[in-house]
């Protein structure tokens, strides 16, 4: 029998268990996203109501912002420079831990609750430490002569939200590259070992690239909720100082909701979501290719 007659064939049991999920899927996924392109298709302001589509100049008034392609810009640096440090971070330390501390499962538990906090909290936390000459860290550094300005200045209000998410997601990182390192069989390692390689070898050489697909899933994960980033630029910063940490997601929502640019708002949404697409591709194109290795 055939794979699609074994499917046909399935008790509708099966299926209706699945029949909820669907619903869900539907209801959450499918039917906002058709909205927001219909909505796209409409006037630039207007009411929430779709109503006949006028055609794709909010989309050409998109390409053609220098706003949007800046706000892109600084969505990409976040991007880069938190998730590199915190692959880097994140699977370095897992594979130290795994040396050093094998199935410690008080690790594990430490290394969770940074990532369960709200986002929301995390970064007032952070605005009370560093603000101006007051804030915790601003203070203790200015009795050593050093004042810096962390959220007024375009740097290093772009750092500080970048730290902050290396800050509460680097332990995600460790945990999952910890369960990628279960995997591997102690033999393989220990033959390694035996063959003369030392642990920093035997790291580089073997367990890396056993582990480059979770990795690289890691990755795609980590990107996925980081393209999301709002909580801690609207607590922080709002998009400032001028337009410096104005990512994307946060540019669409001064659009949607502070400009009621409803029509457009919904274009930059569907760019996010293109642009996620295209990106989630190409990791997991990279995942297959790292697989099929």
């Amino acid at each position: 029998m055939s794979v699609l007659a074994r499917r046909a064939a399935a008790p509708s049991w099966q299926r209706a268990f699945l029949a909820p999920l669907l619903v869900v899927l539907v209801a959450t996924t499918v039917l906002p996203l058709l909205y927001m392109l219909a909505l796209s298709l409409g006037p630039k302001q207007g009411q929430l109501s779709v109503g006949r589509p006028q055609g794709l100049h909010n989309y050409r008034e998109l390409l053609t912002s220098s706003e949007v392609w800046h706000s892109l810009l600084l969505a990409v640096i976040f991007l880069v420079g938190a998730l590199v440090v915190e692959l880097v971070l994140g699977v370095g330390t897992a594979v130290l831990l795994d040396r050093l501390l094998p199935g410690n499962p008080v690790v594990r538990m430490l290394l969770l609750w940074p990532t369960v906090l709200p986002p929301i909290a995390v970064a007032l936390v952070f605005k009370y430490v560093l603000q101006g000459d007051i804030g915790l860290v601003s203070y203790y550094l200015s009795k050593v002569g050093i004042h810096q300005a962390w959220l007024t200045e375009p740097v290093s209000a772009m750092a500080v939200i970048i730290a902050i998410d290396i800050w509460q997601y680097t332990p995600f990182v460790i945990l999952l590259a910890l369960a990628a390192l279960t995997a591997i069989p102690h033999e393989v390692r220990e033959a390694a070992a035996l063959d003369g390689a030392g642990p920093v070898s035997v790291a580089r050489r073997v367990v890396l690239p056993m582990i480059k697909p979770a990795i690289i899933a890691i990755a795609m994960l980590r990107f996925i909720d980081a393209i999301q980033v709002f909580p801690t630029i609207y607590a922080l910063t709002r998009g400032g100082p001028g337009t410096s940490t104005q990512l994307l997601t946060y540019f669409n929502y001064q659009a949607f909701f502070g400009q009621l640019e409803f029509g457009y708002g919904a274009a930059i949404a569907v760019l996010v979501v293109v642009f996620t697409i295209a990106c989630v591709t190409l990791l997991l194109t990279w995942q297959r290719r790292a697989e099929a290795s």
